[in-house]
């Protein structure tokens, strides 16, 4: 890439024209909104049969970009690679961010949306209670699930790189009072205290895998589930078998694709900083998988609907093909599925501009395949009589482009705050400045000796010759974990215990609503149909899983804390940076100090600066 052009796209002109042109589309979906509760989902071309419409279709789109990204920092997060962290900040933050867009429409679709807790399984004077064994149901709980797990897994993955801007924020400021003090406390807030320790790391490492296989599996669940919700239905073309495994790798191909054109947008203005070459091409084999996959699943289940021997899903399949929505069947195949296939070529792999534009392609591929499974299958069932067209009004595409602004506008935000480099101390844009803390006085307490160190070999030196002669507590403040050492922990066995009892809990509330409180009788089925209770008991088993894993990591680390004796450490502020601080705490009198100064004077590396700690 040029460097006029990323001199062009890294102005400040350009960043606040993209914010403008998003809060314009934000300001668009206000409006409309406005219209919405003012005069109802009228304003929709929404009719008999075609009631799930455009606003199911871009629900079911958000979603699965969602997923997709999830999925992506999930694996990243498993794999535990220090040089893929930028990309998983990155695919972190577009889950949660798409989840949000997503958000929008749940409540604004209901015909009363200010009822919209009629929907949550609460006492209530009808003694009703949700139909715990429709897929529906399901659904919710899943939604529930993801967004219990993303945003702890996103904050997570975030929370070294708040306190890096939290230490770079007090570096800048010169007087107590002067500009930037409340944005440096404002940083300080949300990093609620994290300092680096070797403790914090080793908790935070096993809360991030613990959460990222939760995530994993629940982006597994919501999609298979939704697959099986269309399957309930008696709709032809929502019946065949690959359907799960084909919404799966269209949602991790929807995701991949708008993550590897915000990658290679922060490459071309940012550099090598933000994300290298080598990323981007992971990032494009890695859509050639998801790809290939959803091609594979998409072909299998035309030809089965074609020679199957069922005249319904044939004549479901020749509407897509021919029919007056036959658009959005090309649109998948022509935009989302074989432009992916370019891949294989190095120089598509390797040119920004293919890589953005066969990203868009798909994302919008994508869409055009949410819109034919949904809309072309409701708008002509088995009666010929229930048939009716259909086609996009004016509201329904300004509420889209409203979510897409509010998905950029929280992007940019985001970036704007916490910039993808700094997610990765080695490749920190800006130059990190020494925090030296106020003094706490002479006759402040002796809290412990500090050594300062340029490097994690020498710092590991340290550590290992103050673990066979021990002091007192022993810790470290690094910007990275010093090892990945994965044992057992009580962080990985609070969330094993969280997944048991959440699987339990929820299988027995759906067996009490379902064969106690509320008994339906469906089509003569047994009234205990365990079977359906394990999606909604697996999906909240695994939400409970995240959150045991993410509480107690916090409770161990005994975080929020935002006043620790080791923020009295001179050029603490680098701690989060560049720069190793080796810690004998909690000395107990003046021989300990002693033995600790002696200690560090000893190495073969001496340290760079060496302290004694008041609290």
């Amino acid at each position: 890439m040029s460097t006029t052009l990323r001199e062009r796209l890294s102005r400040p002109a350009f960043y606040w024209g993209s914010i403008g042109f998003s809060l314009s589309l934000v300001l668009l979906l206000g409006l409309s909104l406005l219209l919405l509760f003012w005069r109802g989902v009228g304003i929709w071309n929404n009719n008999i049969p075609v009631t799930w419409a455009l606003d199911i279709v871009s629900y079911d789109w958000w979603i699965g970009i969602a997923c997709g990204a999830l999925l992506t920092a999930c694996v990243l997060a498993v794999n535990g690679s220090e040089e893929y962290v930028t990309l998983q900040y990155l695919s972190a933050s577009l889950a949660v961010l798409a989840a949000v867009a997503a958000a929008v429409y749940p409540i604004i679709h209901l015909g009363r949306p200010w009822f919209f807790f009629w929907n949550l399984p609460y006492p209530n004077s009808f003694g009703l209670w949700p139909q715990v064994r429709s897929p529906l149901f399901w659904d919710a709980i899943d939604i529930l699930a993801f967004l219990g797990i993303a945003v702890p897994f996103w904050y997570l993955g975030l929370l070294p790189a708040l306190a890096r801007k939290r230490d770079d924020a007090f570096g800048r400021v010169d007087h107590p009072d002067g500009p930037g003090t409340l944005r440096a406390q404002l940083y300080g807030i949300l990093a609620i205290g994290w300092r680096g320790s070797a403790a914090h790391w080793r908790r935070w490492l096993h809360a991030q895998r613990a959460l990222a296989v939760a995530g994993i599996g629940v982006v597994a669940v919501l999609q298979t589930g939704a697959a099986i919700m269309f399957s309930g239905t008696s709709e032809p073309g929502w019946h065949d078998t690959l359907m799960p495994i084909e919404f799966l790798g269209e949602a991790a191909l929807a995701g991949l694709a708008v993550l590897l054109v915000l990658a290679t947008a922060m490459h071309v203005i940012e550099g090598n900083a933000a994300v290298s070459q080598r990323h981007l091409e992971s990032l494009a084999w890695a859509m050639l998988v998801a790809g290939t996959c959803a091609f594979y699943c998409f072909v299998v289940s035309q030809l089965t609907a074609a020679y199957g021997g069922d005249g319904a899903e044939a004549a479901a399949l020749h509407r897509r093909l021919a029919g007056p929505q036959s658009w959005s069947f090309w649109l998948l195949v022509l935009a989302g599925l074989v432009p992916v296939q370019l891949f294989w070529l190095d120089a598509f792999r390797r040119l920004a501009a293919a890589r953005c534009i066969i990203g868009l392609l798909v994302a919008a591929g994508i869409w055009g395949g949410h819109y034919m499974v949904i809309v072309a299958t409701l708008q002509h069932d088995y009666l010929p009589v229930g048939s009716r067209p259909y086609r996009i009004g004016l509201w329904e595409w300004t509420n889209f482009a409203g979510t897409v602004g509010l998905f950029l506008t929280l992007l940019l935000g985001l970036l704007r705050c916490v910039p993808a480099a700094t997610c990765h101390p080695a490749a920190h844009a800006v130059e990190a400045r020494r925090r030296d803390p106020a003094d706490p006085g002479v006759d402040a307490p002796l809290w412990g000796v500090s050594a300062e160190f340029s490097n994690a070999r020498d710092a590991g030196a340290a550590w290992a010759y103050f673990e066979r002669h021990p002091i007192a507590r022993l810790d470290a403040l690094t910007p990275a974990p010093l090892d990945r050492d994965f044992a057992t922990s009580l962080v990985l066995v609070a969330a094993l215990i969280g997944f048991f009892i959440g699987g339990a809990s929820m299988f027995g509330f759906c067996a009490y609503a379902d064969n106690y409180a509320y008994v339906l009788n469906i089509g003569g089925r047994p009234v205990f149909s365990w079977p359906d209770y394990v999606v909604p008991a697996l999906s909240f088993g695994l939400l409970c899983s995240g959150v045991a894993a993410f509480l107690c990591m916090l409770i161990l680390n005994r975080l929020p804390r935002l006043n620790h004796p080791a923020f009295n450490i001179p050029g603490i502020g680098r701690a989060s940076w560049d720069r190793y601080f080796v810690v004998i705490s909690h000395t107990r009198s003046a021989p300990d100090v002693e033995r600790a100064e002696q200690g560090f004077q000893s190495l073969a590396v001496a340290p760079i600066a060496l302290h004694r700690v008041r609290r």
